[in-house]
Order: C-alpha cells, then sequence, then structure tokens
C-alpha cells in the first residue's frame, strides 16, 4: 500500500480532532458542565496544532465552547457555577465561598468576615461578630466566648482559679516564686516557707532565713536545724557595717583570743595570743625593737633624749655630747644649762665657753657681778667710772646729758630690741638660755658641731643664728629673726 503524503495526513489528523471537539461540545450542552476528553492520535509522522513538522510551526484550532459555557485556560466552564472562574476566568472565591449566579458567596448559615466565612455562633476568630477573637483556651458557644468548666475567663485567657498559680483566687493573682495555688490560695510546699519574695528552701536550712524569717547567718557559717553553725574552731564576731563572720580566734590578727581583740602591727596571731618577733615587744599597739628605738630603748617609754640614739638598748649621744641623767645629750663646753658638767648652769648675765661660765658678750666681770659698761651710769666705760651733773647718763660708754635715740632706762641709756637686761621693756632680763631678739626674749640651743650658717642641727629645731657679738657660736633660736 502506498503511504500517504505527511501534509495531508496531518490535514487528516486535524480533521478528526475538530470531529471529537464537536462532539464534546454538544454533549456540554446537553449537561451544563465542561466535559475533558483526550485528544485522538495522531498518525505516525503527525503533530497536534501548535507542534512543529519538520520543524514548521503547526498551528493548534481554537477551542469552541456551547453556550453558557465560555473557555478558560483551554477549558470549558461555567462562570456562573464555577468555584474557581466565578463571574470570570481566574476569579476563584475564597474556602467555604461557592460560586451563585456568578458571585462567590458563603454557605448557608455563615457570614462573610473579610476573607473567611465564619459561623458567628461558634468561630473563635469570629464570636458573636466578625473580628471578635475569643482569648486563649476559650471557645465560641452561640456566639459568646465560654472558657470550659471549671476555668474562668480572664482578660488574658482561661484559668482555673483554684488551681492556676497565673491566676489564683481572683485573676491576675500570681503567686510567688515557688508557691503552689491550693483552693485558690497561694500556699508553699511542705518544708518551706514564704519570707517575703517566694518559698525558701526550709527555715532549717536556708543561711538568709535560719529558723525564722530575716535571721541570716553570719559569712562563713551553715543554717542546720534551723541554727547558724560556724565551723569547728570559729566563733561568730562584728565585721563591720553591721554584719558578722565567722572567725577561727587563734590565727586571726583581729580578733586574737576573741572577738575584737586586735594585734599590734608587726604581730602575728599564735594560738590566740599576739605575738611579736624576736627582739620585739608590744609597745602601745605597735610591735618595737627595743634594741634601736629612741623611743623605746631598752624597754616600753624609755625615751632617748634629743639628739640620742638608741644602740643595744641603751642610749647613747654623739660624738661630742655628754648624756645626762634625763636621757638627753648636751655640749658641757657650750650650753649654759649644762656648762662644764651636766645640771651646772650659768648666771642669767653668763653664757659658756669652753666649758666655763663667763659674761655675755658686752658684759664686764666686776666683783662676781656681769656689767655693761655701755650704759651703767655708775660704770660707764670702764668699773668704777660714775656719771654726774649735767651728764648723768651712760651711752655707748660715754656720760651724757640725754639718750638720744636710745631707750631710757633710769640713767641707762639702751636698745629694748636687743639688751638682754631690759628686753623689750627696762629690767625685763633674758634667762641664761635665752637672747634677745626684736625685743623679745627668744629661748635657744647651742648648734652641737657647727661654727656657721645654715647648720643641719638647727632644721627643724630653730633658726640659725651667731650668739650676739661672737663671729662663729652659732646657736638655734626659736625666732624668726636672729639677734
Amino acid at each position: 500500500m502506498t503511504p500517504l503524503p505527511l501534509v495531508r495526513t496531518a490535514t487528516l489528523a486535524r480533521f478528526a480532532f475538530a470531529l471529537v471537539v464537536l462532539t464534546a461540545a454538544a454533549v456540554v450542552g446537553c449537561t451544563g458542565t465542561s466535559t475533558s476528553l483526550p485528544p485522538p492520535p495522531l498518525p505516525d509522522g503527525a503533530v497536534a496544532d501548535g507542534g512543529t513538522l519538520d520543524g514548521a510551526a503547526v498551528d493548534a484550532p481554537p477551542v469552541t465552547c456551547a453556550s453558557p459555557l465560555i473557555s478558560c485556560g483551554g477549558a470549558c466552564v461555567n462562570t456562573a457555577s464555577n468555584d474557581a472562574n466565578c463571574g470570570a476566568c481566574g476569579d476563584a472565591c475564597a474556602v467555604g465561598q461557592t460560586c451563585t449566579s456568578s458571585v462567590c458567596a458563603c454557605a448557608a448559615g455563615l457570614v462573610t468576615c473579610g476573607p473567611d466565612c465564619a459561623d458567628l455562633s461558634s468561630s473563635v476568630d469570629h464570636c458573636g461578630s466578625c473580628g471578635n477573637n475569643c482569648n486563649t483556651g476559650e471557645t465560641c458557644v452561640s456566639g459568646a466566648c465560654t472558657c470550659p468548666s471549671p476555668a474562668t475567663s480572664c482578660r488574658n485567657g482561661c484559668f482555673d482559679l483554684a488551681s492556676d498559680e497565673r491566676s489564683c483566687g481572683t485573676c491576675g493573682n500570681v503567686c510567688n516564686p515557688g508557691a503552689i495555688c491550693l483552693a485558690s490560695a497561694c500556699t508553699c510546699p511542705a518544708g518551706t516557707t514564704d519570707c517575703g519574695g517566694g518559698c525558701t528552701t526550709g527555715l532549717m536550712n536556708d543561711p538568709l532565713n535560719c529558723g525564722t524569717c530575716g535571721n541570716s547567718c553570719a559569712t562563713g557559717s551553715t543554717c542546720n536545724a534551723g541554727v547558724c553553725t560556724c565551723p569547728a574552731s570559729q566563733i561568730v564576731c562584728a565585721s563591720g557595717g553591721g554584719t558578722t563572720t565567722c572567725v577561727d580566734v587563734s590565727t586571726d590578727m583581729n580578733n586574737c583570743g576573741g572577738c575584737g581583740m586586735n594585734c599590734p602591727m608587726g604581730s602575728t596571731c599564735v594560738s590566740g595570743l599576739c605575738q611579736c618577733g624576736p627582739g620585739q615587744l608590744d609597745c602601745g599597739g605597735n610591735c618595737t625593737n627595743v634594741a634601736t628605738d629612741p623611743r623605746n630603748c631598752g624597754g616600753c617609754g624609755m625615751n632617748c633624749g634629743f639628739g640620742t640614739s638608741c644602740v643595744s638598748g641603751v642610749c647613747s649621744c654623739p660624738a661630742g655630747l655628754t648624756p645626762t641623767p634625763g636621757g638627753g645629750c648636751v655640749d658641757t663646753t657650750r650650753d649654759p644649762n649644762n656648762c662644764g658638767s651636766p645640771g651646772n648652769g650659768c648666771a642669767d648675765t653668763e653664757y659658756c665657753v669652753a666649758g666655763n661660765c663667763v659674761c655675755r658678750p658686752g658684759l664686764t666681770l666686776d666683783r662676781g657681778n656681769c656689767i655693761d659698761l655701755q650704759s651703767d651710769p655708775n660704770n660707764c666705760g670702764s668699773i668704777g667710772n660714775g656719771c654726774g651733773g649735767g651728764s648723768p647718763r651712760c651711752s655707748g660708754g660715754s656720760c651724757v646729758s640725754g639718750c638720744g635715740g636710745f631707750d631710757q632706762c633710769g640713767n641707762s641709756c639702751v636698745d629694748f630690741n636687743t639688751d638682754p637686761l631690759n628686753c623689750g621693756d627696762c629690767g625685763n632680763g633674758c634667762a641664761v638660755d635665752e637672747v634677745c631678739a626684736g625685743g623679745r626674749c627668744r629661748a635657744f640651743n647651742t648648734a652641737a658641731g657647727c661654727t656657721s650658717c645654715p647648720c643641719d642641727v638647727c632644721r627643724g629645731g630653730g633658726l640659725c643664728c651667731l650668739y650676739p657679738t661672737t663671729t662663729s657660736d652659732t646657736i638655734c633660736v626659736d625666732s624668726r629673726t636672729c639677734p
């Protein structure tokens, strides 16, 4: 048999497919619904419309639907009742809706709430009215949000007020941590107590509430059977700020042998006793080496005097100084209170030179008395030269009629600023260890080892000055100005 040409074969295939479509349309017109039929098989070498034949495109025949059907996506549908194409191709109805007369509508008994079809009598999202959401745990019964028995509706859900710790007894009444809701009341479990803020682990072993609420145990202790207990060999002592702590009084420096028993600085606490190091004693709360401490030389309170040092527990004086019975060191060659030997004092009109009491510079010895030949009217300029007549006064060793710029004391012309016999006023004599500076008697100490100023001996102990009218006799004066 001779085969048909390919083009003719394709034409026959299209003719056959058209017959099938017309037959289907007749059937749909009778039933009102679309019917899909598989395409007829094509002869060998033929393709459906829209395909290709030896690389050439072949147009598909248009789909023809019988009224009232229309073609939507290659299928004949009735848009008056098709849920996926309601009123027009592609207009799909929402879940729960059906297409009636080309309009999406909810089924009988349901209400359109936005995109939803809702039963207002039972929907928890639209209970009684659209958008009225029931709380968590509630159900919608006859259009009203209701909690299942025995729960009660509260602002944030359904709660059993008899047993729920989140709303115990009343809505929103939250039990403290650790508590349970029992018969509508917050209750601590057996063996625990609410001391405010929650149920404790129990008054028998809670170190913050030991035995009773608020009874806090000392630092380092534990709560056993309702009693605060320190470790063995420790006791409770105050630790400042109203707090207490457990301490070992056998070794604690601040509580040695008992609470508050502080050991002196530099000591250690051994077996409850404060102990200073070898060669040291507790003197006034401090461990001190009595072999070298000048304030506790050889024993507590044994204070060496000024200028002394403590050597092997004995007060010792530097070279050139002599120790005194009182523990001080003095220069017996220059000290007017210890001239020649400790305790040997010179007269107020004298001072000490090479261990001997001699008249102060400017004064002259006359029959055991030191006199001032510069101002004494009975010994003016020389012993026995008395002033009288029209020149009754003595000034600068000469008899004059008046004192001029000097201060007058009887017939004596003096200088109140520097005169040790009339310092600041007539007859105001300075003591043996004082000089007249600026009209006031000022105490002085000898500057041991110094022959000129400044002198380190005077640092912190006075102003370095030369004794009046001398050139190398340095003294430390308790004054801001030298005489």
